[in-house]
Protein backbone atom coordinates (compact mmCIF):
# COMPACT_ATOMS: atom_id res chain seq x y z
CA UNK A 1 0.00 0.00 0.00
CA UNK A 2 2.76 2.42 1.05
CA UNK A 3 4.83 1.31 -2.56
CA UNK A 4 1.48 2.53 -4.36
CA UNK A 5 1.10 5.37 -2.38
CA UNK A 6 4.68 6.14 -3.18
CA UNK A 7 4.62 5.60 -6.74
CA UNK A 8 1.78 7.78 -6.99
CA UNK A 9 2.77 10.64 -5.18
CA UNK A 10 6.40 10.65 -7.42
CA UNK A 11 3.98 10.28 -10.73
CA UNK A 12 2.24 13.52 -9.36
CA UNK A 13 6.14 15.08 -9.04
CA UNK A 14 6.61 14.25 -12.46
CA UNK A 15 3.20 15.80 -13.85
CA UNK A 16 3.64 18.99 -11.01
CA UNK A 17 6.79 19.40 -13.31
CA UNK A 18 5.42 19.38 -16.42
CA UNK A 19 2.82 22.15 -15.65
CA UNK A 20 5.40 24.47 -13.87
CA UNK A 21 7.84 23.85 -16.91
CA UNK A 22 5.14 24.98 -19.16
CA UNK A 23 4.24 28.24 -17.01
CA UNK A 24 7.96 29.48 -17.24
CA UNK A 25 8.02 29.12 -21.05
CA UNK A 26 4.42 31.13 -21.02
CA UNK A 27 6.27 33.72 -18.45
CA UNK A 28 10.22 33.26 -20.58
CA UNK A 29 7.70 34.56 -23.76
CA UNK A 30 6.29 37.40 -22.13
CA UNK A 31 8.91 38.87 -20.09
CA UNK A 32 11.16 38.80 -22.96
CA UNK A 33 8.47 39.41 -25.70
CA UNK A 34 9.72 43.53 -25.56
CA UNK A 35 13.57 43.14 -26.44
CA UNK A 36 12.31 41.46 -29.37
CA UNK A 37 9.72 44.21 -30.54
CA UNK A 38 12.42 46.93 -29.26
CA UNK A 39 14.05 47.67 -32.82
CA UNK A 40 11.03 47.85 -34.51
CA UNK A 41 9.24 49.83 -31.97
CA UNK A 42 12.23 52.27 -31.55
CA UNK A 43 11.90 52.66 -35.55
CA UNK A 44 8.06 53.19 -35.77
CA UNK A 45 7.19 55.95 -32.35
CA UNK A 46 11.05 57.29 -32.92
CA UNK A 47 12.21 55.95 -29.27
CA UNK A 48 15.60 56.78 -28.64
CA UNK A 49 18.35 53.84 -27.22
CA UNK A 50 18.15 55.74 -23.86
CA UNK A 51 14.24 55.68 -23.73
CA UNK A 52 14.09 52.22 -24.79
CA UNK A 53 16.48 51.31 -21.65
CA UNK A 54 13.96 52.54 -19.43
CA UNK A 55 10.70 50.78 -21.27
CA UNK A 56 13.06 47.36 -20.81
CA UNK A 57 13.59 48.67 -17.16
CA UNK A 58 10.01 49.14 -16.22
CA UNK A 59 9.16 45.91 -15.98
CA UNK A 60 11.33 45.81 -12.98
CA UNK A 61 10.30 48.83 -11.23
CA UNK A 62 7.41 46.64 -9.91
CA UNK A 63 8.79 43.32 -10.33
CA UNK A 64 10.81 44.69 -7.61
CA UNK A 65 8.30 46.21 -5.07
CA UNK A 66 6.21 43.06 -5.84
CA UNK A 67 8.58 40.50 -5.29
CA UNK A 68 8.28 40.69 -1.10
CA UNK A 69 4.61 40.85 -0.69
CA UNK A 70 3.83 38.21 -3.30
CA UNK A 71 6.50 36.25 -1.26
CA UNK A 72 4.79 36.75 1.78
CA UNK A 73 1.43 35.89 -0.02
CA UNK A 74 2.83 32.92 -1.12
CA UNK A 75 3.16 31.53 2.80
CA UNK A 76 0.11 32.91 3.99
CA UNK A 77 -2.42 32.01 1.20
CA UNK A 78 -0.63 29.41 -0.58
CA UNK A 79 0.78 28.83 -3.82
CA UNK A 80 -2.22 27.73 -6.31
CA UNK A 81 -4.22 31.20 -5.55
CA UNK A 82 -0.66 33.49 -6.21
CA UNK A 83 0.58 31.51 -9.12
CA UNK A 84 -2.90 31.45 -10.87
CA UNK A 85 -3.78 35.30 -9.92
CA UNK A 86 -0.45 36.19 -10.78
CA UNK A 87 -0.32 34.89 -14.71
CA UNK A 88 -3.48 36.28 -14.82
CA UNK A 89 -2.14 40.07 -14.17
CA UNK A 90 0.79 39.37 -16.43
CA UNK A 91 -1.00 38.11 -19.35
CA UNK A 92 -3.53 41.11 -19.29
CA UNK A 93 -0.66 43.55 -19.19
CA UNK A 94 0.88 41.81 -22.16
CA UNK A 95 -1.66 41.60 -24.24
CA UNK A 96 -2.49 45.45 -23.71
CA UNK A 97 1.39 46.79 -24.60
CA UNK A 98 -0.42 45.85 -28.20
CA UNK A 99 -2.87 48.68 -27.37
CA UNK A 100 -0.49 51.51 -26.70
CA UNK A 101 -0.09 54.23 -28.49
CA UNK A 102 2.71 56.51 -26.69
CA UNK A 103 5.49 56.06 -24.68
CA UNK A 104 3.87 56.09 -21.38
CA UNK A 105 1.38 53.66 -21.97
CA UNK A 106 3.76 51.56 -22.82
CA UNK A 107 5.70 51.52 -19.71
CA UNK A 108 2.25 51.03 -17.67
CA UNK A 109 1.96 48.16 -19.61
CA UNK A 110 5.48 46.84 -18.68
CA UNK A 111 4.80 47.67 -15.25
CA UNK A 112 1.81 45.53 -15.24
CA UNK A 113 4.26 42.41 -16.55
CA UNK A 114 5.82 43.27 -13.33
CA UNK A 115 3.18 43.00 -10.81
CA UNK A 116 2.19 39.56 -11.97
CA UNK A 117 5.56 37.87 -12.79
CA UNK A 118 6.62 38.76 -9.45
CA UNK A 119 4.83 35.84 -7.56
CA UNK A 120 6.07 33.54 -10.07
CA UNK A 121 9.75 32.64 -8.30
CA UNK A 122 8.59 32.79 -4.92
CA UNK A 123 5.92 30.52 -5.86
CA UNK A 124 7.71 28.16 -7.56
CA UNK A 125 10.59 27.86 -4.69
CA UNK A 126 8.05 27.06 -2.03
CA UNK A 127 6.75 24.51 -4.44
CA UNK A 128 9.67 22.96 -4.54
CA UNK A 129 10.99 23.39 -1.03
CA UNK A 130 7.03 21.62 -0.01
CA UNK A 131 7.18 19.11 -3.02
CA UNK A 132 10.35 17.67 -3.28
CA UNK A 133 12.81 15.76 -1.20
CA UNK A 134 16.47 17.28 -1.37
CA UNK A 135 18.02 14.79 -3.01
CA UNK A 136 15.70 15.50 -6.10
CA UNK A 137 14.97 19.22 -5.35
CA UNK A 138 17.91 20.93 -7.76
CA UNK A 139 17.28 18.56 -10.48
CA UNK A 140 13.55 18.99 -10.57
CA UNK A 141 14.15 22.89 -10.15
CA UNK A 142 16.45 22.87 -13.08
CA UNK A 143 13.77 21.05 -15.04
CA UNK A 144 10.75 23.58 -14.76
CA UNK A 145 13.09 26.56 -15.13
CA UNK A 146 14.51 25.42 -18.65
CA UNK A 147 10.41 26.08 -19.48
CA UNK A 148 11.91 29.75 -18.64
CA UNK A 149 14.89 29.13 -21.27
CA UNK A 150 12.86 27.51 -23.82
CA UNK A 151 10.35 30.53 -23.76
CA UNK A 152 13.46 32.77 -24.10
CA UNK A 153 14.48 30.56 -26.95
CA UNK A 154 11.39 30.55 -28.66
CA UNK A 155 10.10 34.40 -28.02
CA UNK A 156 12.32 35.58 -31.00
CA UNK A 157 11.32 33.38 -32.99
CA UNK A 158 7.51 33.56 -32.17
CA UNK A 159 7.79 37.01 -32.34
CA UNK A 160 9.58 37.61 -35.18
CA UNK A 161 7.05 35.26 -36.73
CA UNK A 162 4.25 37.27 -35.55
CA UNK A 163 5.81 40.74 -36.28
CA UNK A 164 6.64 39.71 -39.91
CA UNK A 165 3.25 38.48 -40.82
CA UNK A 166 1.51 41.08 -38.85
CA UNK A 167 3.11 43.78 -36.75
CA UNK A 168 4.50 43.83 -33.21
CA UNK A 169 0.72 45.43 -31.79
CA UNK A 170 -0.16 41.84 -32.93
CA UNK A 171 2.19 39.88 -31.68
CA UNK A 172 2.02 41.51 -28.00
CA UNK A 173 -2.03 40.71 -28.51
CA UNK A 174 -1.86 37.30 -29.56
CA UNK A 175 0.84 36.23 -27.11
CA UNK A 176 -0.77 37.69 -24.24
CA UNK A 177 -3.98 36.53 -24.85
CA UNK A 178 -3.09 32.60 -25.60
CA UNK A 179 -1.08 32.96 -21.87
CA UNK A 180 -4.64 33.24 -19.76
CA UNK A 181 -5.13 29.85 -21.07
CA UNK A 182 -2.79 28.27 -18.30
CA UNK A 183 -4.45 30.08 -15.51
CA UNK A 184 -7.20 28.02 -16.01
CA UNK A 185 -5.60 24.75 -16.14
CA UNK A 186 -3.84 25.62 -12.43
CA UNK A 187 -6.84 26.81 -10.78
CA UNK A 188 -8.41 23.27 -12.04
CA UNK A 189 -5.57 20.75 -11.57
CA UNK A 190 -3.07 22.02 -8.91
CA UNK A 191 -3.69 20.07 -5.63
CA UNK A 192 -1.67 22.01 -3.13
CA UNK A 193 -2.25 19.41 -0.40
CA UNK A 194 -0.59 16.34 -2.53
CA UNK A 195 2.66 15.05 -1.71
CA UNK A 196 3.70 17.70 0.21
CA UNK A 197 6.82 17.30 2.44
CA UNK A 198 6.37 20.31 4.84
CA UNK A 199 3.08 20.59 6.89
CA UNK A 200 2.99 21.49 10.27
CA UNK A 201 5.83 24.37 10.92
CA UNK A 202 4.89 25.90 7.48
CA UNK A 203 1.72 27.23 8.87
CA UNK A 204 2.91 28.59 12.00
CA UNK A 205 6.00 30.09 10.06
CA UNK A 206 3.74 32.07 8.08
CA UNK A 207 1.67 33.32 10.38
CA UNK A 208 4.77 34.97 12.74
CA UNK A 209 6.39 38.51 11.49
CA UNK A 210 9.43 38.55 9.77
CA UNK A 211 12.59 39.20 11.80
CA UNK A 212 13.77 41.95 9.16
CA UNK A 213 17.16 42.38 10.73
CA UNK A 214 17.96 39.44 11.45
CA UNK A 215 17.08 38.13 8.37
CA UNK A 216 19.08 40.57 6.74
CA UNK A 217 22.77 40.25 8.62
CA UNK A 218 22.84 36.77 8.10
CA UNK A 219 25.96 35.71 6.30
CA UNK A 220 24.17 33.05 4.07
CA UNK A 221 21.19 34.91 3.20
CA UNK A 222 22.99 38.35 2.82
CA UNK A 223 25.43 36.97 0.72
CA UNK A 224 23.61 35.21 -1.61
CA UNK A 225 21.10 38.40 -2.53
CA UNK A 226 24.36 40.19 -3.12
CA UNK A 227 25.11 37.75 -5.63
CA UNK A 228 22.02 37.45 -7.06
CA UNK A 229 22.44 41.06 -7.83
CA UNK A 230 25.58 40.80 -10.10
CA UNK A 231 23.77 37.68 -11.72
CA UNK A 232 20.49 39.13 -12.76
CA UNK A 233 22.32 42.34 -13.48
CA UNK A 234 24.15 40.39 -16.82
CA UNK A 235 20.97 37.88 -17.25
CA UNK A 236 18.69 40.96 -17.30
CA UNK A 237 20.91 42.87 -19.78
CA UNK A 238 21.01 39.55 -22.00
CA UNK A 239 17.38 39.14 -21.71
CA UNK A 240 16.70 42.87 -22.75
CA UNK A 241 19.36 43.69 -25.15
CA UNK A 242 20.99 41.12 -26.86
CA UNK A 243 18.18 41.00 -29.13
CA UNK A 244 18.52 44.82 -30.56
CA UNK A 245 22.46 43.96 -29.49
CA UNK A 246 22.90 41.64 -32.94
CA UNK A 247 20.42 43.58 -35.16
CA UNK A 248 21.90 47.20 -34.10
CA UNK A 249 26.13 46.43 -33.32
CA UNK A 250 26.44 42.95 -35.30
CA UNK A 251 24.09 44.00 -38.13
CA UNK A 252 21.85 41.10 -38.53
CA UNK A 253 18.43 41.52 -39.92
CA UNK A 254 15.06 40.75 -37.61
CA UNK A 255 14.86 37.26 -38.74
CA UNK A 256 18.30 36.32 -38.39
CA UNK A 257 18.43 37.61 -35.23
CA UNK A 258 15.23 35.80 -34.39
CA UNK A 259 17.57 32.39 -35.34
CA UNK A 260 20.71 33.36 -33.34
CA UNK A 261 19.06 35.53 -30.50
CA UNK A 262 17.11 32.06 -29.67
CA UNK A 263 20.56 29.67 -29.82
CA UNK A 264 21.63 30.44 -26.56
CA UNK A 265 18.60 29.64 -24.97
CA UNK A 266 18.09 26.65 -27.15
CA UNK A 267 21.28 25.34 -25.23
CA UNK A 268 20.18 26.84 -21.50
CA UNK A 269 16.84 24.75 -22.52
CA UNK A 270 19.29 21.53 -22.36
CA UNK A 271 21.81 22.34 -19.67
CA UNK A 272 19.74 23.95 -16.87
CA UNK A 273 18.23 20.35 -15.77
CA UNK A 274 21.08 18.76 -16.70
CA UNK A 275 23.56 21.14 -14.10
CA UNK A 276 20.72 20.31 -11.62
CA UNK A 277 20.83 16.68 -12.02
CA UNK A 278 24.93 17.06 -11.86
CA UNK A 279 24.16 19.14 -8.28
CA UNK A 280 21.99 16.32 -6.48
CA UNK A 281 23.92 13.31 -8.37
CA UNK A 282 26.88 14.99 -5.89
CA UNK A 283 24.70 14.62 -3.13
CA UNK A 284 23.26 10.59 -4.02
CA UNK A 285 27.24 10.37 -4.29
CA UNK A 286 28.12 11.40 -0.55
CA UNK A 287 28.92 14.93 -1.16
CA UNK A 288 27.45 17.44 1.10
CA UNK A 289 24.76 19.94 0.00
CA UNK A 290 27.20 22.94 0.40
CA UNK A 291 29.51 21.00 -1.77
CA UNK A 292 26.69 20.28 -4.75
CA UNK A 293 25.27 23.99 -4.62
CA UNK A 294 28.46 26.37 -4.73
CA UNK A 295 30.91 23.89 -7.35
CA UNK A 296 27.98 24.22 -9.70
CA UNK A 297 27.18 27.61 -9.21
CA UNK A 298 30.48 29.42 -8.66
CA UNK A 299 31.42 27.06 -12.59
CA UNK A 300 28.46 28.80 -14.08
CA UNK A 301 29.34 32.12 -12.58
CA UNK A 302 33.07 31.82 -14.44
CA UNK A 303 31.91 30.45 -17.59
CA UNK A 304 29.24 33.67 -17.72
CA UNK A 305 32.39 36.12 -17.08
CA UNK A 306 33.25 35.12 -20.23
CA UNK A 307 30.66 37.93 -21.34
CA UNK A 308 33.55 40.52 -21.48
CA UNK A 309 35.58 38.67 -24.30
CA UNK A 310 32.21 39.46 -26.31
CA UNK A 311 33.30 42.92 -26.36
CA UNK A 312 35.72 42.82 -28.23
CA UNK A 313 35.45 39.86 -30.96
CA UNK A 314 35.40 40.94 -34.16
CA UNK A 315 34.05 38.14 -35.90
CA UNK A 316 29.82 38.11 -35.51
CA UNK A 317 29.71 34.47 -35.25
CA UNK A 318 32.32 34.25 -32.73
CA UNK A 319 30.22 36.34 -30.41
CA UNK A 320 27.34 34.42 -30.92
CA UNK A 321 29.22 31.49 -29.94
CA UNK A 322 30.44 33.48 -26.79
CA UNK A 323 26.69 34.57 -25.96
CA UNK A 324 25.44 30.86 -26.21
CA UNK A 325 28.32 29.71 -23.74
CA UNK A 326 27.47 33.16 -21.48
CA UNK A 327 23.27 32.81 -21.86
CA UNK A 328 23.50 28.55 -20.89
CA UNK A 329 26.10 29.24 -17.76
CA UNK A 330 23.85 32.52 -16.47
CA UNK A 331 20.61 29.87 -17.17
CA UNK A 332 22.55 27.55 -14.48
CA UNK A 333 23.00 30.44 -11.91
CA UNK A 334 19.85 31.17 -11.92
CA UNK A 335 18.04 27.82 -11.61
CA UNK A 336 21.16 27.20 -8.66
CA UNK A 337 20.08 30.02 -6.70
CA UNK A 338 16.43 29.06 -6.56
CA UNK A 339 17.26 25.88 -5.24
CA UNK A 340 19.78 27.23 -2.59
CA UNK A 341 17.14 29.83 -1.61
CA UNK A 342 14.91 26.81 -0.94
CA UNK A 343 17.50 25.15 1.02
CA UNK A 344 18.50 28.00 3.67
CA UNK A 345 14.93 29.64 4.19
CA UNK A 346 13.56 28.90 7.61
CA UNK A 347 10.77 27.06 7.71
CA UNK A 348 7.34 28.16 6.40
CA UNK A 349 9.70 31.31 5.04
CA UNK A 350 10.55 29.69 1.26
CA UNK A 351 8.15 31.98 -0.17
CA UNK A 352 9.63 35.25 2.00
CA UNK A 353 13.28 34.47 1.19
CA UNK A 354 13.32 33.94 -2.29
CA UNK A 355 10.77 36.81 -2.36
CA UNK A 356 13.34 39.44 -0.50
CA UNK A 357 15.90 37.62 -3.31
CA UNK A 358 14.32 38.34 -6.34
CA UNK A 359 13.38 41.50 -5.08
CA UNK A 360 17.46 42.25 -5.17
CA UNK A 361 17.52 41.00 -8.10
CA UNK A 362 14.98 42.93 -9.73
CA UNK A 363 16.82 45.98 -8.08
CA UNK A 364 20.00 44.79 -11.38
CA UNK A 365 17.03 44.27 -13.57
CA UNK A 366 15.80 48.02 -13.32
CA UNK A 367 19.69 49.42 -13.50
CA UNK A 368 20.73 46.91 -16.33
CA UNK A 369 18.61 47.97 -19.27
CA UNK A 370 18.69 51.69 -18.74
CA UNK A 371 22.63 51.93 -17.56
CA UNK A 372 23.02 49.68 -21.15
CA UNK A 373 20.63 52.07 -23.09
CA UNK A 374 22.74 55.20 -21.93
CA UNK A 375 25.72 53.88 -22.66
CA UNK A 376 24.48 52.97 -25.94
CA UNK A 377 23.66 56.20 -26.38
CA UNK A 378 26.62 58.04 -25.34
CA UNK A 379 28.80 56.08 -26.83
CA UNK A 380 27.32 54.38 -29.93
CA UNK A 381 28.72 50.87 -28.63
CA UNK A 382 27.96 48.46 -26.37
CA UNK A 383 31.66 47.12 -25.19
CA UNK A 384 31.67 48.85 -22.09
CA UNK A 385 28.27 47.58 -21.13
CA UNK A 386 29.58 43.90 -21.86
CA UNK A 387 32.25 44.39 -19.52
CA UNK A 388 30.59 46.10 -16.58
CA UNK A 389 28.43 42.82 -16.91
CA UNK A 390 31.15 40.29 -16.73
CA UNK A 391 33.05 42.29 -13.56
CA UNK A 392 29.86 41.98 -11.82
CA UNK A 393 29.48 38.12 -11.94
CA UNK A 394 32.93 37.53 -11.09
CA UNK A 395 32.66 39.72 -7.92
CA UNK A 396 29.32 36.85 -7.94
CA UNK A 397 31.56 34.31 -7.14
CA UNK A 398 33.94 35.29 -4.99
CA UNK A 399 30.68 36.04 -2.69
CA UNK A 400 29.25 32.79 -3.25
CA UNK A 401 32.92 31.01 -2.73
CA UNK A 402 34.09 32.62 0.32
CA UNK A 403 30.60 34.46 2.06
CA UNK A 404 28.05 31.78 2.09
CA UNK A 405 29.11 28.79 4.44
CA UNK A 406 27.00 26.13 5.12
CA UNK A 407 24.35 25.27 2.69
CA UNK A 408 20.90 24.74 5.36
CA UNK A 409 17.90 26.43 6.70
CA UNK A 410 19.41 29.02 8.96
CA UNK A 411 17.79 29.87 12.54
CA UNK A 412 16.15 33.32 12.35
CA UNK A 413 14.48 32.82 15.98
Amino acid sequence: MKQENYQSIKFYRVKLIGVLFTCMVIMGLDRSSLGVAAPVMMQEMGIEPGEMGLLLSAFFWTYAICNIPEGRMADKVGTKKLLGWAAGIWSVASAVTGLMTNFTGLILARMGVGIGEAGVFPAMAKIAAEQFPARERATATGCYLAGARLGYALTPLIMGFLIAQFNWRVAFFITGIGSLLFCVFWFLWYDEKKGVQVSNYKKKASSLPIPWKKMMTNRNILGLFIAKFGANYLYFMFLTWIPAYLVMERGFSVLRMGFYASLPFLVAFITQPFTGFVSDLIIRNGGSVTLARKSVLITAQLLSATIIAVAYVENPLTAVVILTINIAAASTIGGMMQTMASEISPRGMAGTITGSMNAVGAVAGILSPAITGFIVEITGTFQMALVIAGGLIIISSIIILFVIQKVEPVDLR
